[in-house]
């Protein structure tokens, strides 16, 4: 509507692109995926694929605080817990696991420290300097006990339009699924953690109820939810407008704390070599830049986007961003010792210090990639297969290979499919608010869907 209301006052632009960090990453890159031709290219940084991500991550992340502090909390040393959780350090993991608050629907809910259950913003006083409202006025706030019906300020429910709702309570429906996954899988697999430890974590990690309360049962995501999640591009695919532009993440680093890791930044890289065979349409410079730095990978970004949309030669869109990638938007990284500069090198996600920018800026990890999931991060309920002994590289004793079987009943991930209901975003689509009407409004792309 914005875009609309700029041409018809000024004309049509001769570029738009879309930059933001943190917040401001995710939507420009859904944004841009669900809508080919609203912009031109997005220039990224503390990036995100989605909140979804966030919050999912942080879903795992909640449940392991609760079991190493709650279930079982004498049973793993820190660096046991680090192991399992696969990020840098106990203070990074915590981090990451408090956001799972996003998704918490139960007001002043008391758990770790720093852990803050959903709330509602107040209006700042600066634009209502007398009387200040609220936005939601606390008699139409949710609460378990004293208003079971009332507005929830999760992630679910404030797109609950998407997702759709249970009939039964009118709650946001949610894609958080832990069926199969094997917490600890690759801590296990390293010689990390025992077999007994990996067995009694994945037998008492348990999952939540809809109300984010810690239940013995593993969740289950609703498959309309998640499919519908994927359709509408509230899940990252980038198989979408995403494909056909310059994307440029210029960096931000701080995986010891704070929760906007790195493997975030690949997550999207991942998808998009996943989506559309290679990630030629994306580069990645490393680091924490200055403004002289930031200021190069902006001139880079703008150069790169006016030779694109300037190729009148034949081919899509994705060729003329390949074929018109200026000789700096290539790889690369800050140095730490020389203000300004860029040092040019493929980018990988590795915690091992494989190369010059690897050793400045080392990658770690996710619970859920910890248990054998993808670094794309983009399989929210993962398909199922029986439990084999060759696919561990211990050895189980008869007992605990039973014992396996029985915590996993129904089978383990299989993370060498696609997850349940995955699928690639419909653009310029709209989606219908109730989980048994799904409307897609397709219209030529220089049109607004209906």
């Amino acid at each position: 509507m914005t875009k609309e209301h700029f041409i018809k006052e000024f004309g049509v632009p001769f570029f738009t692109v879309s930059t933001g960090g943190s917040g401001g990453a995710y939507t420009s890159l859904q944004v841009a995926d669900a809508f080919p031709g609203l912009f031109d290219g997005v220039f990224i940084n503390a990036v995100f694929p989605e909140a979804a991500a966030i919050a999912m991550s942080g879903l795992d992340g909640h449940l392991l605080t609760h079991y190493f502090m709650v279930t079982d909390p004498s049973g793993f040393t820190d660096a046991q817990k680090v192991a399992v959780t696969g990020y840098q350090g106990i203070r990074a993991w915590i981090d990451a696991a408090n956001q799972s608050g996003r998704t918490d629907p139960v007001p002043g809910r008391v758990d770790i420290p720093g852990y803050v259950s959903g709330v509602w913003d107040a209006i700042s006083s600066d634009v209502y300097p007398l009387n200040p409202p609220e936005p939601v006025p606390v008699g139409l706030r949710y609460n378990p006990t004293t208003n079971p019906g009332g507005a929830r300020p999760t992630t679910f429910d404030v797109a609950r339009n998407v997702y759709g709702t249970d009939p039964r309570t009118g709650f946001a429906l949610r894609t958080f699924d832990n069926a199969g996954v094997q917490y600890g899988l690759s801590a296990l697999n390293s010689g990390a953690i025992s077999a007994t430890q990996f067995l009694d974590l994945n037998q008492n990690i348990g999952g939540y109820d809809q109300d984010d309360n810690y239940v013995a049962s593993r969740s289950v995501a609703d498959l309309g939810a998640m499919s519908r999640a994927y359709q509408s591009g509230l899940l990252l695919g980038t198989d979408g407008g995403l494909a056909q532009i310059p994307v440029f993440d210029f960096g931000y680093y701080n995986d010891a704390a704070g929760y906007h890791y790195q493997w975030f930044h690949f997550a999207v890289r991942a998808r998009m070599i996943e989506a559309n065979g290679n990630a030629d349409n994306h580069v990645m410079w490393r680091g924490n830049p200055d403004r002289t730095a930031g200021a190069q990978a902006q001139s880079v970004f703008e150069q790169w986007v006016t030779a694109a949309v300037s190729d009148t030669a034949v081919g899509t869109m994705r060729d003329k961003t390949i074929r018109n990638k200026p000789p700096l938007a290539e790889d690369g990284c800050y140095s730490l010792t020389t203000p300004n500069q860029v040092i040019f090198e493929p980018q990988t996600w590795s915690s091992q210090p494989s190369s010059i920018c690897n050793k400045m800026y080392p990658s770690y990890s996710a619970p859920r990639i910890s248990a054998g999931g993808p670094l794309a991060g983009n399989i929210f309920k993962c398909e199922l297969k029986p439990v084999e002994p060759a696919d561990y590289a211990v050895s189980f004793t008869a007992q605990e290979m039973r014992r396996l079987k029985s915590i996993f009943p129904t089978g383990v991930c299989d993370w060498s499919t696609s997850g349940v209901e995955q699928r690639g975003v419909r653009t310029w689509a709209s989606v219908g608010p109730s989980p048994s009407h799904l409307i897609f409004d397709i219209n030529d792309q220089d049109d607004f869907p209906r």
